[in-house]
Parts: C-alpha cells; sequence; structure tokens
C-alpha cells in the first residue's frame, strides 16, 4: 500500500525546509565578508572582535543547520517506510527549530517561509490518513 497524499506532501515540504536551510547557509557563508561589518555596526561586536565573532557566529549556526537538514532528510525517508517513531522525532526537532527562531527573534523573510512550510509539513503528517497509514498494518 502507497503512503496517504497527505504524508507524501509532508514529507515533501520537509524536505524543502531542509533545502532552504541549506541553502541559508550557503549564502551566510557567501556574504561572510559583510558580517563583520554588521555586526560592528549594530553594536554587537568591537572592531578587534568582529572577524573572531563573526566566524563562531557561521560556524554554530551552520552546525545547527546541518543537524537539522539531516533530521528532516533522515526522519522524513524513515516515514516513507512506515516507521511512526520518526514523525514524533522530526515533530520535537521541528519544536526545537521553532522555538529557536522565535527565541532570537529571527522571525523575518526567509524565516517566515521556513515556518509556513514546516507548519503546513506538520499538520499534514499528523492528519488522520498520515497516522492511519503509519501505524497501521505494516505488510
Amino acid at each position: 500500500m502507497d503512503s496517504p497524499r497527505p504524508l507524501r506532501l509532508a514529507i515533501v515540504l520537509w524536505w524543502v525546509v531542509a533545502l532552504v536551510l541549506a541553502l541559508q547557509s550557503a549564502l551566510m557563508w557567501i556574504g561572510r565578508g559583510d558580517l563583520a561589518g554588521r555586526l560592528i555596526t549594530q553594536d554587537q561586536a568591537t572592531p578587534a572582535d568582529a572577524a573572531d565573532r563573526a566566524q563562531q557566529l557561521l560556524l554554530v549556526n551552520t552546525g545547527i543547520a546541518a543537524v537539522l537538514v539531516a533530521a528532516y532528510l533522515v526522519l522524513g525517508a524513515l516515514m516513507f517506510r512506515r516507521r511512526a517513531w520518526a514523525r514524533g522525532v522530526l515533530s520535537g526537532f521541528a519544536v526545537v527549530h521553532l522555538l529557536m527562531l522565535l527565541g532570537t527573534g529571527a522571525v523575518f523573510s526567509v524565516n517566515v517561509i521556513v515556518l509556513i512550510l514546516g507548519a503546513a509539513a506538520a499538520v499534514l503528517m499528523w492528519r488522520r490518513p498520515s497516522t492511519d497509514w503509519l501505524t497501521g498494518e505494516h505488510d
């Protein structure tokens, strides 16, 4: 039996979220030259510390994004294999991701798109057809 359409769409949306996060990280590295200057203008670092602070921010953000990308991709694939537990774990990662975005106040531009895609994916993966398929009899 094939997976229900809402679940397939949810998984694709999680994979799109993963792609957006990966692209966002890549673009941060491409624009890393401007980051030190922005930290100075926003009084978040002194000119002497700006380069090190920018590097630290890039590494931390890239590490977090890599974990989230891997989680969304792998757990989505596991749901295709009817691993019901993967949905709960993915939901946990999504909640942590949401709290990080809201906690940092980084809810603008690309992050709004990520939030909307993630919310839609979460709703779809918890709908009745998805639940019935994930928790039903296995072939």
